[in-house]
Parts: C-alpha cells; sequence; structure tokens
C-alpha cells in the first residue's frame, strides 16, 4: 500500500527593521533568576494594539522551555488576551505621552539555575502600578513606583503576577532611546559617504547624530541636532574608524543616547594621475620610450595602456606599474601611439587619466641617436615572480657588468656583459636559472650596473 504524501509548509513572517518604531513610552522590566535575566518592554504607542504589532518589534516567542531552563515573558491566559499566543519580550498598548488610564499586563516566568525570580523596574513619572498574584495579591501586592524591584521567593508555586500600570501623563515625558541599524556594529569595509540607519521612535521631532574618533566622543567629527528623518547620510574619511550614536527629542526634552557602535571605513579609489612625458602630440619620441606620470594620492598601483587608436582597442602595452614611469622598447618607429594611466589600490580604480598622444622617430633611435646621460631604470615587473627586465642607457661605450645582492648586502650573482656600445640596452633575469650554488628565497634584493666609472643601484622584489 502506498504511503500518503504529507507536505507541512511553514510560513514565516518577515519584518523590515527599518520601518520598526520605538513606542512613544516604553519602559524597561527587568526579571532575573539570580544567574540570568531577560529585560522586557512595555509602555504605550498610538499605533499599538492589545495583540502582536511587528512595527513595534512585538514578535510571538517559541514555546515555554522545559522546567530548569530560565524564561521570563509577558502572557495573556489570564488577562483574558489570547491573541498574543506564546508571549513577548515587549508588550505595548494604545496610548500617547498624554495618556490617562490603566492597562493590565500579565508576567510569566520559571528559574534557571536560580532559586528565586526578582523583578526591577525603574518607572517615570507619571507611572506608577501595582505587581499581584493571582490569588488576590494574598501573597504578593507590591506598588510599583519610581525605582525599586520585588523578589519572588517562591516561584515554583507562583510563577506569574499580574501587573496593573496606571498612566497620568501630560506629555512631559522626554522620548524613548533610539536604537542604531546600521552600520553593524563593528563592521569594517564601509563606504566613506554611508548612510547611518536608527530605528523611528515614536512622537520625536528631531534627531541628534554624533561621529567620533573615539569612544568618548572627545575627537567629534560630525554633530547634528537637525536630523528629522531616522537616518543620514555622511561623508567621512577612508581607512578610519568611526565611532556613533544618537538620541531623540519630542516637546518635553532629549531622550538619553543610544548604544554606542562603530565601524570602519574602506579605502576609496585614487583620483585619476596626471600625465607627464612624452608630452601631448610630441613627435620625433625616441625608442625606447620612457612613460611618466605623476603619482596619485593613496594609489598603489598604476595600469598604462598605450594604444595605435585612440578607442585604445589594439593594445600595444597593457602593464601594472608600482612606480610612476615606465620603459618601453616595445614600440615601432614612425607611428603615432594614444596612452593613458589608470590609479588602482584596494578601494578600487580611478577614472582613465587624460588621453595624450606622440609619434616615434622615423628612423630606430637605437641606430642612429644616443642617450646624453647614463640612467639604469626600474626593473618592470616589480615584485616579479622568476623572470624580470631591466632597461638602461649608456651615454658613452662602457665595460658593464650586473651585480644583484640579498637584503643584508651579500653578492649572489654577477655577470661580465663587456664592452657595450652607447644607446639604450636591456637585460632579463630568469631568477629560477640563475647561475648560483645556492637556493633563491622570496624577498628584496638589490641589483647594481656598473659601467665604466659610472654606478647605479635600485632595489626589487622577487616573489617565489
Amino acid at each position: 500500500m502506498k504511503k500518503p504524501l504529507i507536505v507541512i509548509t511553514f510560513y514565516f513572517l518577515t519584518v523590515n527593521i527599518f520601518a520598526q518604531i520605538i513606542p512613544q513610552v516604553n519602559i524597561p522590566l527587568i526579571v532575573s533568576d539570580g544567574v540570568k535575566a531577560k529585560t522586557l518592554y512595555f509602555g504605550l504607542d498610538p499605533t499599538a494594539t492589545n495583540g502582536i504589532d511587528p512595527h513595534l518589534d512585538e514578535m510571538e516567542q517559541p514555546p515555554l522551555p522545559p522546567s530548569g531552563i530560565f524564561d521570563a515573558r509577558f502572557i495573556g491566559s489570564d488577562i483574558n488576551l489570547p491573541e498574543i499566543g506564546e508571549g513577548l519580550l515587549k508588550d505595548y498598548r494604545p496610548g500617547s505621552s498624554t495618556y490617562q488610564g490603566e492597562h493590565i499586563h500579565e508576567i510569566r516566568y520559571q528559574v534557571g539555575s536560580g532559586t528565586t525570580i526578582t523583578i526591577s523596574w525603574d518607572l517615570p513619572s507619571g507611572v506608577t502600578g501595582l505587581l499581584q498574584d493571582f490569588f488576590g495579591g494574598i501573597v504578593y501586592n507590591k506598588p510599583m513606583t519610581g525605582k525599586d524591584s520585588l523578589v519572588v521567593t517562591n516561584p515554583g508555586i507562583v510563577n506569574k503576577l499580574k501587573m496593573t500600570i496606571n498612566y497620568n501623563l501630560t506629555g512631559n515625558l522626554p522620548p524613548s532611546v533610539p536604537n542604531l541599524i546600521s552600520p553593524a556594529n563593528g563592521s569594517s569595509n564601509v563606504d566613506p559617504n554611508p548612510t547611518l540607519r536608527w530605528t523611528q521612535v515614536s512622537g520625536s521631532t528631531n534627531y541628534h547624530l554624533q561621529i567620533a574618533r573615539d569612544s568618548l566622543f572627545n575627537q567629534i567629527v560630525f554633530n547634528d541636532t537637525s536630523i528629522t528623518t531616522n537616518s543620514k547620510e555622511v561623508q567621512l574619511q577612508s581607512k578610519t574608524k568611526y565611532f556613533w550614536r544618537v538620541r531623540a527629542k519630542n516637546n518635553a526634552g532629549w531622550s538619553n543616547f543610544s548604544s554606542i557602535w562603530n565601524f570602519t571605513t574602506k579605502q576609496n579609489p585614487p583620483p585619476p594621475p596626471n600625465l607627464n612625458s612624452p608630452q601631448k602630440g610630441a613627435v620625433g619620441v625616441s625608442i625606447p620610450v620612457e612613460f611618466k606620470w605623476f603619482s596619485s594620492p593613496e594609489a598603489e598601483n598604476y595600469s598604462l595602456l598605450v594604444s595605435e587608436d585612440s578607442n585604445f582597442f589594439n593594445l600595444r602595452i597593457n602593464e601594472i606599474v608600482l612606480d610612476t614611469f615606465f620603459v618601453s622598447s616595445n614600440l615601432e618607429t614612425n607611428k603615432k601611439y594614444f596612452w593613458k594611466v589608470i590609479a588602482n589600490n584596494s578601494g578600487g580604480s580611478s577614472s582613465d587619466s587624460e588621453i595624450w598622444y606622440f609619434t616615434t622617430v622615423t628612423t630606430s633611435v637605437e641606430n642612429r641617436i644616443f642617450p646624453d646621460k647614463f640612467i639604469l631604470y626600474q626593473n618592470f615587473p616589480n615584485p616579479f615572480n622568476s623572470i624580470t627586465k631591466i632597461h638602461y642607457q649608456l651615454p658613452v661605450d662602457s665595460f658593464t657588468k650586473f651585480v644583484i645582492y640579498n637584503s643584508i648586502g651579500q653578492k649572489i650573482f654577477e655577470i661580465d656583459l663587456g664592452y657595450q656600445k652607447a644607446g639604450y640596452h636591456k637585460i632579463e633575469f630568469d631568477f629560477s636559472r640563475l647561475n648560483i650554488n645556492q637556493e633563491i628565497s622570496g624577498g628584496v634584493y638589490f641589483y647594481k650596473l656598473v659601467a665604466n666609472q659610472n654606478v647605479s643601484t635600485k632595489k626589487m622584489i622577487y616573489l617565489k
């Protein structure tokens, strides 16, 4: 016999935390068994009902845990409020900051590792109450005013109390404290121009947002008391840790500040670099061509693009460069080229620099034009994995040699290039094949070019 197919569908209620509201009157009630504690909330709001109000962050709790596990919640089984189901941690009722009247709540609790239950409160002016057992107040009949508490010594027998709250409000209560929403506390890689969000406080007229570089708010960088919504876009610096807090205001004054949260902004992309040479429209540019540009703040490297067309469809050079210049022999004579540079860092890439163009010499410069000074260029790529190229120029015929040193100055390789003609030269090193009797590890190395009486040394980084 075939077994019937049983399909069980679960429905979940999703609440948008950005739409939640802090009620106009929001009073904490702390319940503890001496080992663990829970904070329950009750109060008033014009939008509240006697049922479950998700927009006020009222959410039905799961069924009561087994005995021996601490728990505290509002229920409605003995006060004719079945609509709150298994119970709530927050139980708000209809009313406002000028409400005159009473509301009844039912508190259910059980101990975990403790033996007694302590209920503590700090009622604002205009709010009083009474805590009673459901035996007519024979065992517990505690008036509630100001800051006080009640200890239930026999929670195994008296495991729930009726709480009658009387409101005699005249609109002189400051608003509730906002709850921060985003950026999340302790978050990193936050956009330097973030939108800060917090819960809306019912009845508030405006908010006070403070942002500082320290948790004591001695170094405040943003201070605005006129915000009328529960969010604010701000402009901050990149790669910086910030602390922030918010308070609300109504006709009675300011609330206390919220808890303090912090976040760290990510790095901004750098601005586009400015080009230097070859100049825009230059003609007769010698080969090899030395491209130069000005550094861009916070750039970690640069993308150099050289093309035969202004749309950069036919690229001749597409290189990542750590410095602000690059030497290339990979260009043809008597040809027009377009070039641009993009600055990069961990935060992203800049927009393109201005596009410049130049035309190379009509005959190979290496055959007919000699440089006027001795120059050793930075190796490329750098850092490199195994293979790197080094360009250099000699103003006169010279006996040349290259020497490579490790980071502590020990010579690990030397090559005599003999007698070389004046002009432009390059050499390629493959670190995986250097003819030495030791293994080369990754790290910082120095290369030195000696040409007659001229000596120049530069640093390079080998990534093994």
